[in-house]
């Protein structure tokens, strides 16, 4: 999960959270922020270095940092911080709305069905930070079957936020 924190050149706050498993996941995306101004600033045009995208519908976590970028730059926003969070973490559960105990039983038994061991995992949650390691390391194929791990959890989490 990436929460990304902005702070508005003319005061309010924002909150982009996008349940993705690397950068260049797409995932479902929430949105919260306490002034009207800084949400047309954040939500107009949304753009990065592929163009034009949606960020409430769902986006990747490069395309919010661009745009983050450039508004900072243009002077839109003062200030913003990203945060990354992975099924690793103790409270990842607590963000995603799920128990301790529900996150630790589903990720072991994504990990025996899909072949993966958690050393695998804390290496890929290690570099996923950097496209270039990414590049490097993994191939295409294996980086196709961390992303499907990655849309694997998004969609259990959504079935847990509907309540099916």
């Amino acid at each position: 999960m990436f929460i990304f924190k902005v702070r508005g050149s003319q005061g309010g706050q924002a909150e982009i959270r996008l349940q993705a498993l690397d950068w260049g996941e797409q995932g479902a995306t929430t949105f919260i922020c306490d002034s009207d101004r800084l949400a047309v600033i954040l939500l107009s045009e949304c753009r990065s270095g592929q163009g034009f995208f949606e960020l409430l519908s769902g986006t990747k976590p490069m395309y919010v940092e661009q745009w983050l970028e450039y508004l900072q730059e243009a002077g839109s926003i003062a200030e913003t911080e990203v945060h990354i969070y992975s099924p690793l973490d103790a409270d990842y559960g607590a963000l995603c709305g799920l128990d301790s105990d529900q996150v630790k039983e589903l990720l072991e038994l994504v990990y025996r069905i899909g072949g993966f061991n958690r050393l695998q995992i804390m290496r890929y949650l290690k570099h996923r930070h950097s496209s270039a390691s990414m590049s490097t390391r993994y191939n295409p194929d294996e980086l196709k079957r961390y992303r499907h791990l990655g849309e694997l959890i998004n969609q259990l989490i959504r079935l847990k936020s509907s309540g099916q």
